[in-house]
């Protein structure tokens, strides 16, 4: 039986493996209107608690920004809230329920998309290193302002990656056992 503390920092690391090899691959594959840069964080507050999925955000921001693009520094606050808000909801909800994992991943991305949309007009001219920077340059060749078109860009990848980001981590949860084993314990 793996001790509590083991597990706690295995779950930690699956969390920013999974975050960062998930980016990397969007970003190598340019797969469109997705991050796939909080399902870590999001799994981990999970299964731990808010404070380790904030903890998961944070240090995954600081490794992208100095491994993928430095600019993910700055968004270090949204993938921190999105643990904060996934362990709250958790300790709440029942996460493999479906419906709980709908909601949520609406909410967070509400609140994500909210919050990272003037961190990207303020400091990146509202495009940065993700897939649907295509997206937001289209719209704003078309006529939009930048405000206008980083809004629509970003709330719309935010509310596809983080839905998917939701239902992977209930789907995890259903199918693999190891991280069932906190429940459990």
């Amino acid at each position: 039986m793996v001790s509590r503390l083991k597990y706690n920092i295995l779950i930690i690391f699956i969390g920013i493996a999974a975050n960062f090899a998930l980016t990397f691959l969007v970003l190598l594959f340019k797969i469109p209107f997705l991050f796939m840069d909080s399902i870590g964080t999001i799994l981990t507050a999970v299964i731990l608690g808010p404070m380790c999925g904030a903890f998961v955000g944070i240090i995954t921001n600081i490794i992208t920004s100095v491994t993928i693009d430095y600019i993910n520094l700055h968004f270090a606050i949204v993938n921190v809230l999105i643990g904060l808000m996934a362990g709250l909801i958790a300790r709440k909800y029942d996460f493999t329920k479906i419906s709980v994992s709908l909601i949520s991943g609406v909410i967070i991305a509400v609140v994500s998309g909210v919050i990272s949309t003037p961190i990207s007009i303020v400091l990146a001219n509202g495009v940065s290193t993700g897939t649907v920077d295509t997206y937001i340059k289209a719209l704003i060749n078309s006529g939009k302002s930048i405000v206008i078109s980083t809004t629509i860009g970003t709330l719309s990848a935010a509310f596809i990656d983080k839905i998917v980001s939701c239902l992977l981590v209930t789907i995890a949860l259903k199918k693999v056992y190891f991280f069932r084993m906190n429940k459990e314990n």
